[in-house]
């Protein structure tokens, strides 16, 4: 590494860390109140010391002890960073795991709006019927001090189906540059991570599907595909621009009722952006398939999916309105419209 890069890198991270140092936030009393803001109160309790590292140490992956009280219920439990380019991003986002599972409190830095992630959930759940995460806007605070709105977000792991009564096979994660093809060298343990079961190194179910999707092989792809699922999927992201969830951040479970592929949508703050045809190995070939078994044009697909999704403006008023005082207040949105970046995402669905 050159002198001047390493310069770059020390300079910026001076940065980030002076300016976790210096934001100004605001003293919720030592009474834990249920709702700070008009959104339900998170309220984590750690050590001074362990919580100046959590917050200049952007990097680090360990583990250090919480309280954490939520809807009433205080327990013990652990938090660290999360994320993986965001880390670099000044509101650090948290991982913690208690006896009643782990959960995520996600720090929207690039979507100013807050309402792309929730708003895009709502989209697929509504018109594609897809499983998503359960997820709430919150106001979080530690040791007293407001850090800011955030998200909460329930991770898809074991206990995602557990809580939805839903058996599984195996669960993957598409890795970034994840393709669903072995060819020009791709490799499935490579390009995806086995979440479930975890212990498993068999990728024998997924690698039978690339196989019928690299042959094109219509008949044996719909049996081990759900095609409307993986179809609305791709039509929903060409729609709402989805294109970090293409070859990035898919995860694809195998259910045990039909012993069929499903897709799950994740991490969708970028989001609303142009409209585009995304390819993936995947994505394209369900369309093909779908569009043929329904005598359907992509053009009225898209056209139908562009207006519920366009039916929904109400719902980014209520979204709006639901974090309005929290956003205002945190410590970290300061100078930032609401209103204007609302503006965006709704102009972005009524093209």
């Amino acid at each position: 590494m050159n002198m001047k890069l390493e310069m770059k890198i020390f300079k910026y991270a001076l940065y980030i860390t002076v300016i976790f140092f210096n934001i100004s936030c605001t003293e919720i009393d030592n009474e834990t109140h249920s709702e700070v803001f008009g959104l339900p109160h998170v309220a984590i309790e750690m050590r001074e010391s362990d919580f100046a590292d959590l917050k200049k140490n952007a990097l680090l992956n360990e583990y250090a002890a919480i309280t954490i009280e939520r809807g009433g219920i205080k327990e013990s439990g652990k938090i660290r960073r999360r994320g993986n380019s965001s880390r670099a991003l000044p509101k650090p986002s948290f991982h913690i795991k208690t006896d009643g599972g782990d959960w995520h409190y996600v720090a929207s830095n690039i979507d100013k709006s807050y309402c792309k992630e929730v708003f895009a959930n709502i989209a697929f759940e509504k018109f594609g019927g897809f499983l998503v995460q359960k997820t709430e806007f919150v106001a979080l605070s530690i040791n007293n001090i407001y850090q800011g709105l955030y998200i909460s977000r329930e991770p898809i792991d074991e206990k995602f189906f557990q809580r939805r009564s839903i058996g599984i096979n195996s669960l993957y994660r598409i890795r970034y540059g994840g393709m669903f093809t072995f060819k020009d060298g791709h490799n499935s343990a490579v390009d995806f991570e086995k979440l479930v079961p975890q212990s498993s190194v068999n990728y024998d179910d997924l690698n039978t599907l690339i196989s019928a999707l690299d042959k094109n092989d219509s008949e044996k792809i719909k049996n081990i595909l759900n095609i409307e699922n993986a179809a609305k999927y791709s039509f929903i992201s060409s729609v709402i621009g989805n294109f970090d969830g293409i070859t990035n951040n898919i995860h694809i479970y195998n259910a045990k009722k039909d012993n069929k592929f499903r897709i799950i949508p994740y991490d969708l703050d970028l989001t609303f952006w142009t409209i585009n045809k995304f390819e993936n190995g995947l994505l394209e070939r369900a369309e093909d398939i779908y569009l043929s078994e329904y005598g359907l044009k992509r053009e009225q697909c898209i056209d139908s999916t562009s207006r519920y999704i366009g039916s929904l403006v109400g719902v980014l008023d209520s979204l709006k309105n639901k974090i309005s005082q929290a956003y205002e207040n945190d410590p970290y949105l300061q100078g930032e419209n609401l209103d204007w970046h609302i503006s965006q995402i709704k102009r972005r669905i009524s093209r």
